[in-house]
């Protein structure tokens, strides 16, 4: 009795042990590097924001998982506004590439990247218009 008890739960372990959900995403230490970066945007928070994001994206690609959704566009935003425009563009358009439902967004960051200069904190890019003009550049 006591063998078929043990050879019970024994089963049931495994059979339990084998359907745990496969994790789909690596989010490394996101949520409390955009809390820090979000309540106190110096420098240093930035860079590290942007250092997660860029550690978020090679352990995904290391142990084959997606990239989390919005990383490469966040980072590609990170990017924009360190005015490296080549690698703000290459991330919105890997956005793009991983979720297609993401391209009318991603098509006219890539048009903003191109056409604008480096962003003052101030200033909001108007997506509406693919011209050079800010929400307060038009007021």
């Amino acid at each position: 009795m006591n063998s078929l008890k043990l050879a019970s739960l024994i089963i049931l372990a495994v059979f339990l042990s084998a359907c745990a959900p496969k994790q789909m995403y690596y989010w490394g230490n996101y949520s409390q590097s955009l809390y820090d970066t979000k309540k106190n945007p110096t420098e240093k928070s930035i860079l590290t924001h942007q250092q997660s994001l860029e550690n978020i994206i090679q352990e995904s690609q290391k142990n084959n998982l997606r990239v989390p959704p919005g990383v490469y566009a966040e980072l590609g935003y990170v990017y924009f506004r360190q005015n490296k425009k080549a690698l703000a563009i290459h991330n919105f358009n890997m956005e793009r590439k991983l979720y297609p439902e993401s391209a009318l967004l991603m098509d006219r960051l890539v048009i903003a990247s191109k056409l604008a200069e480096k962003p003052k904190p101030s200033e909001r890019i108007d997506l509406k218009n693919s011209n050079n003009k800010t929400s307060s550049q038009e007021k």
